[in-house]
């Protein structure tokens, strides 16, 4: 049984593009078997506020595609397909997301419709059990934890689980991490995800979600910048990241 973690940086909200779409696929015993990283321009105007929050500006979004030699198309919109296509080659049966009633937007509704997941926000409320305060989002007497608090709890802290043999490897070889990026993202989720298949893997309940999609405008035409590729620390980390985590695959 293979399973996949997915996450996505954006431009906004759904109906905007996606900048980053990362995607781990490992096995039943947690060994990594696969890694999906790229990078995209958007279609609209940078939203410069969430390049503050995710770090992808757009010199950086060049830059990054520039290292990595990418062949594929710059607009998510167009290469989506890819994404799934790459889940369909390693017989994926479930995905995994943080927040998957964000994510999944992101996504036409054809592949929603037939892509099983399971929303790892929702669904480790009961087990992180932190106190919900007023104003915080959640159902029953818990709130929804943050991604950094389900880590924390689940795998860094005086509670973490135990994980199976792969999983440890995988972060002894990856070590530290690049802060809110896609792929770190996935990283920390399958960390959690690895964990659960040996203590509760029947939390993990996959069905597919049915999301209202709007499609961002296809681009007029090839992307034009004066901006620079620009290469500094934040992208030297995201590249190294990227190039530790290949190196996990299990052969």
């Amino acid at each position: 049984m293979n399973l996949a973690v997915l996450d996505f940086e954006t431009n906004g909200y759904a109906g905007t593009s996606v900048l980053s779409a990362s995607s781990i696929v490992f096995d039943g015993a947690g060994n990594i078997l696969d890694v999906f990283n790229r990078f995209y321009l958007p279609v609209e105007p940078f939203n410069h506020y969430l390049t503050r929050v995710h770090g992808l500006t757009p010199g950086r979004l060049l830059a990054v595609r520039g290292a990595l030699s990418a062949g594929y198309s710059p607009y998510f919109i167009e290469d989506w397909p890819e994404l799934v296509a790459f889940w369909d080659q390693w017989d994926v049966v479930g995905v995994v997301i943080h927040n998957a009633r964000f994510d999944m937007a992101f996504l036409p509704e054809m592949v929603q419709a037939v892509l099983p997941c399971w929303c790892s926000m929702r669904g480790l409320t009961d087990l992180c059990a932190l106190p919900k305060k007023e104003g915080s989002r959640g159902g029953g007497k818990f709130k929804w934890p943050k991604l950094g608090e389900a880590v924390n709890i689940l795998c860094n802290g005086p509670t973490a689980l135990t994980p199976p043999e792969a999983a440890r490897w995988a972060e002894e070889a990856v070590a530290d991490r690049q802060a809110h990026v896609s792929l770190a993202d996935c990283f920390e989720l399958y960390r959690i995800v690895a964990r659960l298949l040996v203590h509760y893997p029947q939390l993990m309940r996959f069905k597919p979600l049915r999301l209202g999609f709007r499609t961002p405008p296809l681009p007029a035409g090839p992307f034009e910048t004066s901006i620079s590729p620009r290469q500094d620390a934040f992208t030297r980390a995201l590249l190294d990241l990227d190039r530790r985590l290949r190196c996990c695959p299990a052969r």
